[in-house]
Order: structure tokens, then sequence, then C-alpha cells
């Protein structure tokens, strides 16, 4: 019997979606115990890659992990602006403390948007 080779990433198995690559505009919105703050905070981001589960996204503004976020994500593609809720679920520097890649896991997504995704990620792949 094979032992288990331990996984060069930690997160690497975490993910229950498939993934495909794909840079398409975002619109955050933090959140602050589920609702807008007093004063909102926009941030843009760039996705790098989606699934119907979360995104991993670029951005030149640090989220840390936990925090709760509104985002919309635009598919080029298919001119369709996905609506969710996610929170952030890791964070690492790149490119020398000026931009951050975020991983978000989606909390709340309609029915609707997250059939959009799969159909999205599958025809992708296909």
């Amino acid at each position: 019997m094979r032992k288990k080779r331990p996984l060069p990433w930690p997160d690497q198995e975490r993910r229950r979606d498939s993934r495909i690559k794909e840079e398409d505009k975002v619109v955050i919105e933090l959140l602050t115990n589920g609702q807008p703050p007093d004063e909102r905070t926009i941030l843009n981001a760039l996705t790098k890659d989606l699934s119907p589960g979360g995104v991993q996204l670029t951005t030149n503004t640090l989220l840390p992990v936990n925090t709760l976020l509104k985002m919309d994500v635009v598919l080029s593609r298919r001119r369709r602006v996905v609506h969710a809720v996610g929170i952030v679920r890791w964070a690492r520097t790149v490119y020398d403390k000026e931009m951050f890649e975020i991983g978000i896991e989606f909390t709340q997504i309609s029915p609707d948007d997250k059939m959009l995704l799969l159909e999205h990620t599958y025809k992708k792949r296909g």
C-alpha cells in the first residue's frame, strides 16, 4: 500500500469545484456584519481564476482573511454580471507589496447566478 504524499500547496485539495483561468472585472464592496458600513468602500479587481464556488482575484488592496464582501463579477464573454457575497479565505502578496492575490469563497449566490457560473465554467473547459 502506497503512502499518501503531502500536497505541495496546503489548499490544493480544498477546492470543490473545477476552476477556469479567466480575467474578468470585479467590483467589490466591503461589508461589516453582513451589511455595507456607513462609509462605503468600493474596490476594483480582476479574476485570475473562477469557479461556481469561489474566485481568485488580483487587486492592489490587501484584504485580510475572513473579510466579508459583496461582489459583482462581469463575465465579459457572456456580457452578464454575477452577484455574490463571499469571504476571504487566503491572501498573499505579489509584485513587491503592490499587488495581491486573494482567494474568496462564495457564501451567498443566487441559484441563477450559480447555474450561470456552472455553465460558463464547463462550456469554457469543453
